[in-house]
């Protein structure tokens, strides 16, 4: 009953809306913004088109930060990544995070979003408040999930293939940054140093720009984060000897005030990780196990206090599995209460696709098949035996850039 009548005053808003057209006096035009938060983005889409105000607000910036703040507080998504080894292609899904304690539900429906080219050399970043960037140095492009669209990236210098990208988000003024830097060539060491460090303010117009504040010296390296506004990425050091240490630390870029900070990592197996997750509202590096029935193994660095170079360190023994034939790749963390590991298979077989979901707190696992990804029909796609799960990101939220 709370169900019907939450659908049925939903739908006496949009008649509402719907028929305030050309009457400003239907309802108080500073109610309209917060009315629209309401709605989920392929409605305001619809919106849009109903009158010039009307338009003007759900594009306005304040609005659109205002929205993902909202949007944050809802049922998010994972983006999952798969790579086609025969045509070089990524696919781009996305499947709805399933909730522990909804056990009526063990199945989701994945939607397909975009495919693009995998080679020479592809940067994808995990979901930043609902945004992902891909694409090779030269054609970058940031998607939006919500809205289906995409934004080319103005072109930058791309004679070195090494370049990195990360995208971040600044939570206080709601700008999007693209952090860019070349790897050079070392002469002695075999490998290089980061240098020509730009970044792009996302929607503003701008072009790429050189940074002002030099960080440590250091070579960049793929796994990499956005947490409240700061951008973390691993990095090997230069500490004058013959060979850059491998994962030594951790970079971490303040969106907002473009300002580089050095993190050492603990010695020893800290300096391996694999992965970087968010978990309880802090950065922490990952290192599993690849595993089929035998138990695997979380081990886990939580940045504790970043001016004090201070981790905690925490592992978790994972069951066995009943699938003796899969292999199995622990991907992210659901940041939330439940403490929620997300696993999945390495490659993927007859359908349906599945993922676990690892409990740390009950020490339990449950599996949610994901329909409509190895079955779905797609150019290159479906005539692929060879597929593989490169990425899950947890955290996706709708977001009304790029309408």
């Amino acid at each position: 009953m709370e169900i019907q009548k939450g659908k049925l005053s939903k739908r006496k808003i949009f008649d509402d809306l719907s028929t305030s057209r050309g009457k400003s006096d239907s309802i108080p035009l500073d109610l309209i913004p917060e009315i629209l938060k309401d709605f989920p983005v392929k409605t305001l889409v619809r919106f849009i088109s109903v009158s010039k105000p009307w338009s003007s607000i759900i594009r306005n910036r304040d609005f659109v930060k205002s929205y993902l703040i909202k949007s944050s507080t809802r049922p998010q998504s994972l983006i999952f990544t798969f790579k086609s080894r025969r045509h070089g292609k990524h696919f781009f899904f996305s499947s709805s995070q399933h909730q522990d304690g909804d056990e009526s539900s063990l199945s989701s429906v994945a939607t397909y979003h975009m495919t693009c080219h995998s080679q020479p050399y592809t940067a994808i970043t995990p979901s930043v408040h609902g945004l992902i960037c891909y694409g090779p140095p030269s054609k970058l492009m940031v998607y939006n999930p919500s809205t289906r669209r995409s934004i080319a990236l103005p072109n930058v210098d791309a004679h070195r293939i090494r370049m990195y990208h990360y995208l971040g988000y600044d939570p206080i003024d709601g700008d999007y940054k693209m952090l860019c830097m070349s790897r050079g060539m070392h002469a002695r060491r075999g490998r290089g140093l980061a240098h020509k460090i730009q970044v792009l303010t996302l929607g503003d117009g701008s072009s790429w720009r050189m940074i002002e504040n030099c960080p440590p010296p250091h070579s960049p390296e793929s796994p990499h984060i956005c947490i409240d506004g700061v951008l973390y990425y691993g990095a090997y050091l230069d500490l004058g000897s013959r060979k850059l240490t491998k994962d030594h630390a951790v970079m971490s870029f303040d969106v907002r005030s473009e300002k580089f900070e050095l993190i050492r990592l603990p010695p020893g197996r800290a300096t391996q990780f694999t992965r970087m997750i968010r978990y309880n509202g802090k950065v922490a590096l990952m290192l599993s196990d690849r595993f089929r029935s035998y138990p695997g193994r979380i081990e886990m660095w939580v940045l504790e206090d970043a001016a004090k170079h201070e981790w905690s360190n925490q592992n978790f023994v994972l069951p066995h599995l009943a699938d003796r034939n899969t292999m199995f790749q622990v991907f992210c963390a659901i940041d939330d209460d439940a403490d929620e590991f997300v696993l999945a298979p390495e490659t993927l077989r007859a359908p349906p696709f599945y993922v676990f979901y690892y409990d740390a707190k009950k020490k339990s696992m449950r599996r949610v098949d994901i329909e409509g990804i190895i079955e779905r029909d797609i150019q290159f796609w479906d005539v692929d035996s060879n597929r593989r799960t490169i990425s899950i990101f947890p955290g996706q939220v709708e977001n009304l850039m790029f309408l």
